[in-house]
């Protein structure tokens, strides 16, 4: 009987507990899902006080805090706990599960809820907001339109301008200046060791170019001697006054050979002691002439091949005309007439005026030698005519002119024209010998012409 009383009571115990406990597991759950509205409820929201926030959430007691209920239902809740753990001390159960329980109402109470967390997170974030000075706008796209604006703002200020010609001109200047300046800082050795060649192939060509002009001052004062030498006047006694010598500086010798002997030691001189220069081809070209006059063909006629295969009379056609009239007299001299009228005939080549006129009275010359007068007369008519053409420079050979027209009256005295009145001290006219001079002085103008080009 007694065992029955001892059930019951410890069955009333449980199922006080049971009713005792299951309103505060209501609660909890009931807490948990205010919370969790409310939270949501402050993260959306934007702006407001810490004391809008505050009294947002309603005030109610921390988690395991007891219900308050009426003194009556608490103290028959009391005597039925009081029941209950005397029937858990008698069974020895009571101690474990009331030392659980009570750990785990600690451990509630000690935690937060999700509520209050948020809450002081938003208050939190809004003292900083106001700390800063910066507040949220009520427009939720003011803030993405304010970053809009700035950032055309930017992209408008680093817009390109366009700069005006000369602005270009300056900006390509200084660009290249900077560069050239980088440049020249990082390469500075080999600028250095640059500028240090620069200096001695400077100096190297001042020095070649100062030798150079030493050489053909030497090689024209030696050539300009030779030549005076050989338009030195033969006189066997010069009875001139000293002011007549001092007008005229011509020199004078007592005879033809010596004169000649002297301007070629001149001639070989220059061309000894300055060979490959323009002077040296010159002088050459009056070594040959001196030799021919001497009546030296063959030494003549090597003379002449020499300066008409030089550069000077490839570049001048003067001075290779004159060169192939002189071979042409030097087989003459020998008397190969067939390579005479070859010679003339290829100074008919020459590109300058006169030179054709020329050739064609040498091969005359060459054809009367041979016996065949009539083809004489044709060529010497064939160069009057020439002669005779007008021409802008006007009649610039009167002493060719004059020696055709002579040589045509000796073939065939009709064919020639009238004697032209040339005049002066001597008569009217000119004899063929006279005549032979006048070209030969005609031919060494073109000599001297041809020196004082090449000075």
């Amino acid at each position: 009987m007694e065992r029955r009383t001892l059930t019951g009571q410890i069955d009333a115990a449980r199922r006080a507990a049971r009713v005792r406990r299951v309103p505060d597991k209501d609660r909890e759950q009931a807490e948990e899902k205010s919370a969790r509205r409310e939270g949501d409820d402050a993260a959306t929201r934007s702006d407001g006080d810490e004391g809008g926030a505050a009294e947002a959430a309603p005030a109610r007691p921390p988690r395991g805090a007891p219900v308050v209920k009426d003194a009556g239902a608490e103290g028959d809740a009391e005597g039925s706990r009081e029941a209950a753990q005397r029937v858990a001390e008698a069974l020895g159960v009571g101690d474990e599960e009331e030392a659980s329980a009570q750990a785990a109402d600690e451990a509630a109470e000690a935690a937060p809820n999700r509520a209050a967390r948020r809450r002081d997170e938003a208050v939190a974030r809004r003292r900083k907001k106001k700390a800063t000075g910066e507040e949220l706008p009520k427009d939720k796209n003011a803030r993405a339109k304010e970053l809009l604006a700035r950032r055309r703002e930017q992209a408008a200020e680093r817009r390109p301008v366009q700069l005006l010609p000369g602005e270009m001109v300056e900006d390509a200047l200084s660009r290249m200046a900077s560069g050239a300046g980088r440049w020249v800082k990082n390469n500075f050795h080999i600028v250095q060791w640059g500028f240090l060649a620069g200096l001695v192939a400077l100096g190297g060509a001042l020095f070649y170019m100062s030798r150079s002009e030493k050489e053909e001052a030497a090689s024209s004062a030696a050539l300009a001697a030779a030549v005076a030498a050989d338009r030195g006047r033969v006189l066997a006694e010069d009875t001139r006054s000293d002011e007549e010598k001092e007008l005229d500086v011509t020199r004078t010798f007592k005879t033809a050979e010596e004169r000649s002997d002297t301007a070629l030691a001149a001639y070989n001189k220059v061309v000894d002691e300055h060979a490959g220069t323009g002077a040296a081809i010159l002088a050459k070209l009056g070594q040959a002439g001196v030799l021919l006059d001497k009546k030296d063909y063959a030494h003549a006629l090597d003379a002449y091949s020499a300066v008409v295969s030089s550069p000077l009379a490839a570049a001048d056609p003067d001075v290779k005309g004159r060169a192939i009239e002189g071979i042409g007299f030097a087989r003459e001299g020998k008397g190969d007439l067939d390579g005479a009228l070859a010679s003339f005939k290829e100074l008919e080549g020459i590109d300058t005026k006169g030179y054709k006129e020329l050739a064609l009275y040498h091969q005359a010359r060459i054809h009367l030698a041979k016996g065949d007068s009539e083809k004489a007369k044709e060529l010497l008519k064939g160069a009057h005519e020439k002669l005779q053409a007008p021409s802008a420079d006007g009649r610039s050979f009167q002493f060719l002119e004059a020696v055709i027209e002579e040589m045509l009256r000796k073939i065939d005295p009709a064919a020639a024209p009238p004697r032209a009145m040339l005049g002066g001290p001597k008569g009217p006219s000119m004899t063929p010998e006279e005549i032979e001079e006048l070209i030969r002085r005609a031919r060494e103008n073109a000599e001297k012409k041809a020196g004082d080009a090449q000075k």
